[in-house]
């Protein structure tokens, strides 16, 4: 039986990978750095996993094994292993070198195969930098996994059926049914950022200026719903454009977004995904880069536009941001008409106006 070591006995860990390694037949060892979550997971030898909706049968997680990041068998069990998944945040990867590097040590026959899966831009950096013998590759996680106690492990999770891995690192020599090798990884993280994170700006932005808190119920509001629906086939065609994606799989992807984001099940607060609203205006970021594409295409903007004024109003009542910086960049990366027409929605914002109203004709 091979063998997989999951390091991260969190959310992602243990209610996303662990279940696909399992059907893969894998024995599974946990790895955590949280001493009481290793003791824990070691006195119960199981964990139940729902799915939200019930779309899915809830699974029993047993027979694994589990130790704390300090025990020595820790070590053992990834020098041994055949493939090792990295399910930590992107700041913590760094802290794992040593670790990796005493397990390449001990290790008898090839190179690890290390699959660090948390999203982020080349989040296997660290691991690559310290000059580890690896094979590094890297993940992206589109599922929402939840803990609903936290006196229990037991999980919800959504019935999400793939973890795309970068396919392109050479000596990568795994066959996992339900991690699918992309040769084109960065384009696979830009299409998720400018899709999954562009359709989360609607409602994050629409929905705090509405007064909103919990992000399902913003996105179920009837206002933003329909700015979503209209937005869905613009989106699509943009991403499917730039990324050379056919429309039918790119407006897929664009509703996977779209209904993970309005099942309430998946618990989220507005201000989680709108603080920060001036890094996410960035010229490089979710919100000008798809409006830029659009712009380009010739597409409908008019709801892209009323999202990034939502954006540049939330920052300067939430965040003291400065709407000048915003429109000078949309002014210099698109055209001073588009900018004025934002500035003008702005206007319709700070008076209070429905959005049904903001995205009407009388602005173009």
């Amino acid at each position: 039986m091979k063998k997989a070591v999951i390091i991260g006995a969190g959310q992602t860990g243990r209610g996303f990978i662990a279940p696909i390694l399992q059907e893969n037949g894998y024995e599974l060892v946990f790895l955590d750095k949280d001493q009481g979550l290793a003791d824990q997971l070691k006195r119960e030898g199981h964990y139940k996993v729902r799915y939200f909706g019930n779309q899915k049968e809830a699974r029993t997680v047993s027979g694994f094994r589990v130790y704390s990041m300090e025990e020595p068998e820790a070590v053992w069990e990834t020098a041994e292993a055949d493939v090792v998944f990295v399910s930590v945040f992107a700041s913590h990867i760094q802290e794992l070198t040593e670790h990796f590097k005493a397990a390449a040590a001990k290790r008898k026959d090839g190179r690890l195969t290390i699959l660090c899966c948390e999203n982020g831009v080349d989040v296997k950096r660290p691991l690559v930098e310290s000059g580890l013998e690896a094979v590094i590759s890297e993940g992206i996680i589109f599922c929402t996994t939840l803990r609903p106690r936290p006196d229990s492990l037991d999980l919800i999770s959504q019935d999400y059926p793939e973890l795309p891995v970068d396919g392109s690192v050479e000596g990568l020599n795994i066959h996992i049914e339900g991690i699918p090798l992309e040769m084109n990884f960065p384009a696979l993280i830009q299409r998720k950022i400018y899709t999954y994170n562009f359709i989360s700006a609607i409602v994050a932005y629409l929905g705090s200026y509405k007064g909103y808190e919990v992000y399902g119920d913003a996105a179920n509001d009837e206002e933003i719903a329909r700015v979503i629906a209209d937005t869905v086939p613009v989106i699509s065609r943009v991403i499917g454009r730039k990324y050379q994606v056919p429309y039918e799989v790119q407006e897929e992807f664009t509703n996977q977004a779209v209904s993970k984001f309005r099942n309430r099940e998946i618990y989220d607060t507005i201000y989680r995904n709108a603080r920060q609203a001036e890094r996410k205006l960035g010229r490089e970021e979710r919100l000008l880069t798809p409006l830029r594409l659009a712009w380009e295409y010739r597409e409908d903007t008019r709801n892209m536009e009323l999202v990034t004024a939502a954006a540049v109003f939330y920052g300067i009542h939430c965040e003291g941001m400065k709407a000048e910086v915003v429109l000078a960049d949309i002014k210099e990366l698109l055209d001073e008409r588009t900018a004025r027409r934002i500035a003008g929605i702005l206007e319709g914002l700070e008076g209070g106006q429905s959005l049904s109203k903001l995205s009407a004709d009388s602005f173009f």
